[in-house]
């Protein structure tokens, strides 16, 4: 199973060109805010410009500007009635934390696009460019395994030359061209620690940025489906328990075994190659594919799915845990999901049944419903 079958590529998301476009109308509008502030006499920097901004868009005094706060200053400040999808774009261009608000840096990052924050804003874009123009979260990781290519003396850790000789190389082909002064800045920006260097830990950091705790939630809940000893370490034994492979054409076919299709599976998220996945393991993988997805919804929705993980609300509600058509004792028919049934066979009625009683509702007899 490759990548984008676990994990299928997010639609409707804006191309990078797109954004770029709203990038420049919403700096050419701030310029001409500017501009009139000058000619009415008042003496605004840049910078205190932004400040203000910040101020109108955080309208609940959090500190911090949501999705829909800065959508709105978009759309009433600069006149982006109609280009909605295009802003939330935006924000999630700015949102180098990945945590679904706009601090004060990473809103300066973005809306001033120079300075000392300017980094922030290059490495969302990098993120955006990969994981929509060059196959998603396969990309990125790419991106971080440049690191290992970049470090060829083995020391753990990479100079300003060697970054700027390997980004180089690697974000021309996906046609971002970076100038010297933005390679400076991406520098300064990885070097967390300010040693004039950068470790590995610091490069992955900067270039997938974080995990929000809503979605590090649903990631420990499908692990949590999947480690049925609860010993804190995926098996084998266990995935081949929730995974069918048996369908897979390479199996069908004789190729491969469903052992060995297993263990390709496996290689998914074990790390170190011992055929365990601990929950770190795990953790890591999806770490990668955060940094490519940026609706927190989406991201819902294709957790629950993918692992049938029941609830979700509204564009969020899982869709694939079995929908059956229950007749209840009393004669009365219901359809009912038979929640978090991952590895249940749709036509394994005793196993339905099995997952019904534990829900509470006693069945006479299943049938699917669709």
């Amino acid at each position: 199973m490759s990548l984008l079958e676990i994990w299928p590529q997010e639609k409707g998301a804006i191309d990078p060109s797109r954004v770029d476009r709203a990038q420049a109308a919403l700096r050419s509008k701030l310029e001409t805010l500017n501009g009139a502030t000058h000619a009415n006499g008042f003496d605004q920097s840049p910078e205190d410009s932004f400040r203000r901004l910040f101020a109108l868009a955080d309208t609940d005094k959090s500190g911090k500007v949501s999705e829909k706060e800065f959508v709105e200053l978009l759309v009433k400040r600069f006149n982006f009635v109609g280009y909605e999808d295009d802003a939330r774009a935006l924000f999630r261009r700015y949102d180098t934390e990945r945590d679904g608000k706009l601090d004060i840096k990473e809103f300066g990052a973005g809306i001033l696009g120079r300075g000392p924050l300017a980094s922030q804003s290059t490495i969302g874009k990098i993120r955006e460019v990969l994981a929509r123009r060059a196959g998603g979260a396969s990309s990125l990781k790419s991106l971080g395994l440049q690191f290992k290519i970049l470090d060829h003396q083995e020391t753990g850790t990479i100079d300003r030359e060697e970054l700027q000789i390997g980004f180089d190389k690697f974000l021309r082909g996906f046609g971002i061209n970076l100038g010297k002064v933005e390679m400076d800045q991406l520098f300064d920006f990885f070097d967390v620690n300010k040693d004039g260097t950068i470790s590995y830990d610091e490069f992955l950091l900067g270039v997938r940025g974080g995990m929000s705790d809503t979605r590090r939630v649903l990631v420990k809940q499908a692990f949590d489906l999947l480690d049925e000893d609860h010993s804190g370490l995926l098996t084998l034994a266990e995935i081949g328990d929730k995974y069918d492979v048996s369908q897979q054409p390479l199996v069908k076919s004789g190729k491969i075994t469903k052992e060995e299709a297993l263990q390709i599976f496996l290689r998914h998220w074990d790390k170190n190659g011992d055929n365990q996945v601990t929950l770190d393991e795990f953790y890591e993988y999806y770490e990668w594919v955060s940094a490519s997805i940026d609706s927190d919804d989406y991201w819902e929705l294709m957790m629950r799915n993918a692992w049938h993980i029941s609830g979700g609300e509204g564009a969020s509600q899982n869709t694939s845990c079995l929908r059956v058509l229950v007749t209840h004792m009393d004669g009365r028919q219901t359809v009912e999901e038979v929640k978090n049934d991952l590895g249940v066979r749709k036509h394994d009625i005793a196993t339905i049944k099995n997952k019904l009683k534990w829900q509470g509702i006693n069945c006479k007899e299943v049938s699917l419903a669709f």
